[in-house]
C-alpha cells in the first residue's frame, strides 16, 4: 500500500460578518433542500429509472465485435461464466477503458447492455464502427436482383450465383449478428443485397451448380416441356421467411379464411361479414386491395405514377382504413390480395410495360390485357403498392393473385406475334421466382407475411407454361395458396379414371398426394394453405358436405396450413352453406387424428362418397 503524506494547513477564522452571511445560507439551502425532497418523495412511485441505465458517471459507449467464424461474442456474469452472447455490432456501455485482469490474465471490460452487468473480452469490444465489418469481397450463392438503395423499391442490377462483389458498407446488424443488407460493387455497378443471398467462399457459392449455371438434382432432370422455362435454371437455397410475432403479427397456425370482394371493402359492408363469421372457426379474412385495376382507395403510389385516372377507386384511403380496422379489431388476420400481372388498366395505360403485338398495343390474350411478369417497372408498381397497403391499412399479409404469365401465350409466341419486354433474356419461371423474391424482401421490411396464388396443375413436377413451378415459388414466398377448383381440372385421374368437378373429395386428395410431394422438394417450403370451391357447377351442387369433403381431403393427405373459400362475389354469397363449413377446427382436430393414427376424415366420422344425385 502506498504511503499516505498529510499536508499541514494553516487554520482561518470567520470574521462576524461572514459568520452572520455563512448562517443565513444555511437557512436558504435548508429551504431548498426541503422543497426539492418534499417533490421528490411526491414523484417517487411515478418515477421509474429507465431499465437501460448502467448508472455508470463516466460510462462510454463500445461495440461487440464477434470472434473470427462468428457473428456472436459471448457475455459473461460476475463469476466470469458465460451468460449467453449477443451479435456483432451491439451498442453497449462501459464502466470505463481500464480493463479487469482476471487470475489467469485474461482481460475484461465491466459491460452494461440490455439491462445486464457483465464482463465481455477485450478483443471483443471497439469504438471503432468501421472494424465491425471485416469482409472485403463476398459471392453471390443466389441469383436476384439487387435493390438501387436499402430503403427503396428501385430494382438494381442482375447479381448471378458466383459472382464476386467487393464490400462497400452495410446499413445495420441484425440481432445475430448478421447484417441486414450490404452495399456492394458488381464491376462497375453499385447494388444493395441481402446478406442471406451472399457468402464469403466461392465454393460455396456454386454448391448445387454446374459449371452452366445449371442446377444439380432431381429439378435439372425435368427441363422446359412447356415453355415456361427450364428447371434447372431457377433458385433452390433456403430463404428466410418472416417472422413478426414480435411485432404483434401472428400467423395462425391454420387459416379459415373468408373473402370480401374490392367493392365490398367498406365499412358499411363490414358487419354482414362479421355477423356470418361469428360463433365459428373463421379466423381471417381475405379482401381485395386491387383487382385490374380497380382499387380498394385511392393509392398515393399510383397518383405518383400518373395512374390513379386510369384506375377505378373504391374510395378515399380513411374508408378502406376503417373497414380494415373493424376486421382487425374484432380478432381477424387480415390478407390484402392484389392481381399483378393481370391488370387491364394498366396494360392500357402503360404498354411500354406490358405484352404487346409487334404494332406495340397490348395485345388481348384470353381476353384479358397483361403487364409484361419481365418488366421491371411493373415489379416496382406492383411491390410497392403492396408495401403501402401495409403501411396504410396494417395489413397482416399480401396475397399475389395472378403472378404468371397469361396461359395459352405460348401459342403467339410461336408465331411471333407478341413482344414480351424481356430485356434480361430469362425464363418466365426466373422472373416470377424473381419477382417473388424481390416483393418478399421489402414487404418483410414492412412487417407483413407475403402468400402467392398458384393455379392447382403448379402441384405437378414439371415448369407450366405460364411460369409457375412449386418448388420455386414455396422456398421464397412464406404461404403458397394452389387454386384446385375441381371443375377446372382435367390434369387429374383416379386409377385411370378421370376427375371432374362432380368428385371433390377425390380431385382434392389427388391434388394434395402432388402438393406433399413438391413441399418435400423445397429446401424452406411455404405454408400450404389451399383456395376451395364453393358455387355449384353443371348438374352438381357444392353444398356444405362438398366444401368440407375438399377440406378433409387435404387433412387426409397431410396438407395442413388452411384454407380459403372462394367465391368471385363473395362469401356472404354463399352464406348459408359457411357455418357448417367453419364449425370446426380442422388443424386441432387433425393432430388428434395423428396422434390416433388415423384420417381425419375417419376421425370425424364424416363420409368422403362424393355420390350425390342430380338436382
Amino acid at each position: 500500500m502506498s504511503q499516505v503524506v498529510k499536508k499541514q494547513r494553516r487554520r482561518r477564522y470567520l470574521t462576524p460578518g461572514q459568520k452572520l452571511v455563512f448562517v443565513i445560507a444555511l437557512f436558504v439551502v435548508f429551504g431548498l433542500c426541503s422543497t426539492v425532497f418534499l417533490d421528490l418523495s411526491s414523484m417517487e412511485e411515478a418515477y421509474e429509472p429507465p431499465e437501460d441505465a448502467s448508472g455508470w458517471p463516466d460510462a462510454v459507449t463500445a461495440y461487440l465485435l464477434a470472434d473470427e467464424g462468428s457473428l456472436v461474442a459471448p457475455f459473461y456474469n460476475e463469476g466470469l461464466a458465460v451468460e449467453g452472447e449477443y451479435g456483432r455490432g451491439t451498442e453497449i456501455q462501459l464502466e470505463s477503458w481500464e480493463p479487469f485482469v482476471a487470475e489467469n490474465g485474461q482481460e475484461y471490460y465491466h459491460a452494461f447492455v440490455d439491462g445486464q452487468m457483465g464482463y465481455v473480452l477485450c478483443s471483443n469490444v471497439t469504438d471503432d464502427q468501421s472494424a465491425l465489418l471485416p469482409e472485403a469481397q463476398l459471392y453471390v450463392r443466389s441469383t436476384v436482383y439487387m435493390m438501387q438503395d436499402a430503403t427503396d423499391i428501385a430494382v438494381g442490377p442482375l447479381a448471378q450465383q458466383g459472382t464476386l462483389l467487393r464490400v462497400v458498407g452495410y446499413d445495420y446488424f441484425k440481432k445475430d449478428g448478421s447484417v441486414n443488407m450490404y452495399h456492394v460493387m458488381m464491376g462497375e455497378e453499385f447494388g444493395w443485397i441481402k446478406s442471406e443471398y451472399v457468402v464469403q467462399d466461392y465454393g460455396e457459392s456454386m454448391t448445387h451448380w454446374d459449371e452452366k449455371n445449371t442446377y444439380i438434382g432431381k429439378h435439372v432432370f425435368r427441363g422446359d416441356g412447356y415453355g415456361g422455362g427450364d428447371a434447372g435454371g431457377l433458385d433452390y437455397w433456403p430463404h428466410e421467411k418472416g417472422d413478426f410475432a414480435d411485432e404483434g403479427n401472428v400467423m395462425p397456425q391454420d387459416v379459415y379464411a373468408m373473402y370480401i370482394p374490392v367493392a365490398q371493402l367498406v365499412p358499411d359492408k363490414i358487419p354482414e361479414y362479421l355477423e356470418l363469421a361469428q360463433g365459428t372457426c373463421c379466423n381471417a379474412f381475405v379482401v381485395t386491395i386491387a383487382e385490374s385495376g380497380a382499387l380498394a382507395y385511392d393509392s398515393p403510389i399510383y397518383k405518383e405514377y400518373g395512374l390513379l385516372d386510369s384506375c377505378y377507386s373504391n374510395g378515399p384511403v380513411e374508408q378502406c382504413q376503417e373497414a380494415v380496422k373493424m376486421l382487425k379489431d374484432a380478432g381477424y388476420y387480415v390478407i390484402g390480395r392484389l392481381t399483378t400481372f393481370q391488370d387491364m388498366e394498366l396494360a392500357n395505360a402503360k404498354p411500354e410495360w406490358s405484352i404487346t403485338n409487334r404494332s406495340g398495343q397490348p395485345q388481348e390474350i384470353g381476353g384479358m390485357y397483361w403487364p409484361s411478369p419481365f418488366c421491371r417497372d411493373v415489379w416496382e408498381l406492383k411491390a410497392g403498392f403492396a408495401c403501402e397497403a401495409v403501411d396504410l391499412l396494417g395489413l397482416n399479409e399480401i396475397q399475389f393473385d395472378y403472378v404468371r404469365f397469361p396461359d395459352y401465350l405460348e401459342n403467339y409466341e410461336k408465331d411471333g406475334t407478341v413482344v414480351l419486354q424481356n430485356e434480361n433474356n430469362e425464363s418466365k419461371a426466373q422472373a416470377i421466382q424473381r419477382f417473388l423474391t424481390y416483393a418478399a424482401d421489402l414487404i418483410h421490411a414492412h412487417g407483413a407475411y407475403v402468400g402467392a396464388d398458384v393455379f392447382g396443375e403448379t402441384a405437378n413436377f414439371y415448369v407450366a407454361a405460364y411460369g409457375q413451378y412449386w418448388p420455386a415459388i414455396s422456398d421464397v414466398v412464406d404461404v403458397i395458396s394452389g387454386m384446385p377448383y375441381p371443375d377446372h381440372f382435367g390434369t387429374f385421374y383416379d386409377n385411370g379414371q378421370q376427375l371432374s368437378y362432380r368428385t371433390p373429395y377425390k380431385v382434392l386428395s389427388n391434388w394434395a398426394s402432388k402438393a406433399y410431394d413438391r413441399q418435400t422438394e423445397c429446401a424452406s417450403p411455404a405454408v400450404v394453405r389451399t383456395w376451395i370451391q364453393t358455387w355449384d357447377d353443371a348438374n352438381y351442387e357444392y353444398d356444405a358436405a362438398a366444401i368440407q369433403r375438399q377440406i378433409l381431403a387435404l387433412y387426409d393427405k397431410s396438407v395442413p396450413g388452411g384454407f380459403m373459400v372462394w367465391h368471385g362475389l363473395g362469401s356472404t354469397v354463399v352464406a348459408e352453406k359457411l357455418p357448417d363449413v367453419f364449425k370446426y377446427d380442422y388443424r386441432a382436430l387433425y393432430d388428434q387424428a395423428q396422434a390416433q393414427g388415423v384420417k381425419l376424415s375417419e376421425f370425424m366420422k364424416i363420409s368422403t362418397d362424393d355420390t350425390q344425385k342430380k338436382k
